[in-house]
Formats: C-alpha cells, structure tokens, sequence
C-alpha cells in the first residue's frame, strides 16, 4: 500500500505545532511529555532518517501517526508501514524497533503516544463491563492484541483529539476531563479493533455476519431496517443498540460508510462521472453523497479523484 492510498483508508488526527528549533535536544524521538493522573502523553518528533530505533513502554501502549512514515518491527514479526490514519496497541513487554526512512527537516515524523498503566485499563475495562456490560458474541469489553494495528476511524480520530487537547491544556480540571475521555477512548480502541475484520469477513458464527453479508451484496439498492432485523432475529430497539454497542456506528451509519467506500473505488475509474458515481454507489441525490464524502474523507469526491488519480 502507497503513503497516498493508506492517508486516504483512515482518518487522520490533527497534526500538533511541531517544537520550536531552540527546544530540540535530539533530531530523532524528541519527546515532549504530559503526565496526567491516569495515563502519560508523549509527542514524539523526528528530524532525521535513521534506523534501529528501539523503543519499549511499561503497561499498554495507545499510539497514533500525526505526521510522516515509520516502519515498524515489533518483536519478530515482519516491519509494517505506519502512516497518519492509523493506530497501534502494545502490551507490556512488547518492544518496538523503529525506522525513519523519510525523515528531515521539510518532512518531520510526529505521533502521539498514550501509556496506561495496566491497573487504569483493567479498572476501565472492570467498570465497563459492570455497568455497560455487552450482550453479544464477544461477551464483554477486552482489547484484542492480535488486532494491533488498524486505520482510525472518525470517532476514534475525534477522541484522541479530544484526549490530547485535553492533555495540553493549562485547565485545573483537565485531570477530571481527561479521566472522562480515557474511557471513551478505550471503547473506541475496542470497537474500531471489532471493526478491522468487518473489511474482509465476520466469522459466521457472529450474529451480525448475515446482516452484514446481505448489507454488501444489496449494498446499491435501497436497504430497509426492518429486513435487517429480520436477518439478525432482533427486535428493532434490540438490533440498533446491539449493532452500535459493536461497531460503534449505526445500522444506517455502517451503510453510508461502506457506499462511501464502495464510492472510493469507482472515482479511480476515470471513465466515470462523479454523478454516476453516485449513483451507482446506492446514493439518489448528487449534493447529499458530496456532503457525505466530504465529512467522512474531508475532501470533495472531485479531489479525491485527482488525489489517486
């Protein structure tokens, strides 16, 4: 996957102001550091190409690309690209070597990284699952470290925002909003992470598998909720609060994200119009599927278009 493609496949946090030149004590890994009650944020920048960088993190490790590329190798598995639109999670005991091919001065790396000791995330996760416990296959709120590195998604993208913001603030109570947004930010991890396999396949034995098959193979017509119910055996009330409670979106919501995507890959036809792509992606109005490309990709499908193309 290109550095283009794989921007595009995510949603991106907002790059941060980069450290002033008379602020850097190192063109590799600079860290800037923000402890708070519960968790320990740190920006780390780099100026330089290098290779071999070794980093390693007590607890679980939430981290996100701002800027630029790194390849990373963690422990003996293979070295993968990791780009802006993306997030990856670490146990305790995992270390990460990193490589900076690209890094310079014009083209810094920057990513953001949120350490937890395993006593907030287990006590998280505890609250979680006694107050708002799941009802589905996967039976409560666990991260899932076989999927450790996946694409952001919108509302994942809108709270670390939101966490970093918070961390950066100068506000007496930024300790108690913080504490707030850590565990929507757990929730996300955990519903973006039941997310990753939805782009291939559910396991059959997911309740949700047949809904989402029938979802992909009517995906250009209309699609009514009722048969989706009818699919999952759920009362409506039942199927909406399931559904959200595992993916994180609505029924409807899941929808417009797959025609949005189905969208992405009729625009690199140059033979079609954006108007028949519209169209033929399940949408009956030209200047409502533009709105939609444009709050979920935060480009117009016409620049899209000229972005892959």
């Amino acid at each position: 996957m290109t550095t283009k493609q794989a921007n595009l496949c995510g949603c991106k946090l907002a790059p941060i102001n980069l450290s002033d030149a008379k602020e850097l004590h190192s063109l590799v890994e600079h860290r800037r550091v923000f402890n708070l009650n519960q968790y320990e944020l740190n920006i780390f920048e780099t100026y330089h190409p290098c290779s071999g960088v070794v980093l390693s993190y007590d607890g679980l490790v939430i981290t996100s690309m701002m800027r630029g590329r790194k390849v990373m190798y963690l422990s003996e598995r293979s070295g993968f690209d990791f780009l802006p639109g993306e997030t990856v999670i670490l146990p305790e005991g995992i270390s990460m070597k990193v490589d900076f091919p690209e890094a310079d001065q014009k083209h810094p790396v920057q990513c953001a990284t949120i350490a937890l000791d395993w006593q907030v995330v287990n006590q998280t996760l505890h609250f979680l699952n006694e107050y708002y416990p799941r009802h589905d296959a996967l039976g409560e709120w666990k991260l899932n470290f076989s999927q450790y590195h996946f694409y952001n998604n919108r509302e994942l993208a809108n709270v670390m925002n939101r966490l970093i913001s918070i961390s950066m603030e100068d506000d007496p109570a930024k300790d108690a909003l913080a504490d707030l947004t850590l565990k929507s930010l757990l929730i996300r991890v955990i519903q973006t992470q039941n997310m990753a396999p939805v782009e291939n396949s559910l396991p059959v034995s997911n309740r949700f598998a047949e809904v989402l098959e029938y979802i992909r193979e009517h995906l250009t017509e209309k699609i009514g909720i009722d048969v989706l119910c009818q699919k999952a055996c759920m009362s409506k009330s039942g199927f909406f609060r399931l559904f959200k409670e595992d993916f994180g979106l609505s029924p409807m919501e899941y929808i417009i994200r797959e025609r949005i995507n189905l969208a992405k890959r009729l625009l690199t036809n140059p033979a079609s119009t954006v108007t028949e792509v519209c169209y033929q992606a399940g949408f009956n109005n030209l200047h409502y599927f533009s709105r939609l490309f444009k709050m979920l990709e935060g480009t117009t499908p016409t620049s899209y278009r000229q972005s892959v193309g």
